[in-house]
């Protein structure tokens, strides 16, 4: 399974958007392997042009199999966080909510160099892609 991460689904969206970013989502979404969480939901559709966009958006990334956003998930994240910054690594809450919600449920799909560093210090699973 694929989590993919706002940054991949923006580029995919684009309708000049990276060709191997679109092939690549396409791949994923047509072997039903996509799934997402709450976090990347809310980066798409608070950057959707009006309504129309919106519901249309909305409706296609809910029907993917959803990963909770649970006590375990934000520990996670808080942790990576704790560990990141000591050692002068600074990443988003939003990044850190994102790979702790895929750690060992999903490989993540992104186009944010903030996964790699995630996972040059915690075990994530993730593939950077047109980086």
């Amino acid at each position: 399974m694929y989590l993919i991460d706002s940054s991949a689904w923006i580029e995919y969206l684009r309708p000049r958007g990276s060709r191997e970013v679109k092939e690549r989502v396409r791949d994923i979404l047509q072997k039903e392997q996509a799934i997402s969480c709450g976090v990347v939901l809310v980066e798409i559709l608070k950057g959707a042009k009006n309504e129309r966009d919106f519901q249309a958006l909305h409706k296609c990334l809910a029907a993917l199999p959803q990963i909770p956003i649970d006590n375990p998930v934000i520990e996670r994240a808080a942790h990576w966080g704790f560990i990141l910054d000591r050692k002068g690594k600074v990443v988003s809450t939003t990044d850190l909510l994102i790979a702790a919600a895929a750690y060992k449920k999903a490989r993540l799909l992104h186009i944010d160099s903030n996964f790699e560093l995630i996972s040059s210090e915690v075990e994530l699973e993730e593939e950077g892609i047109g980086l």
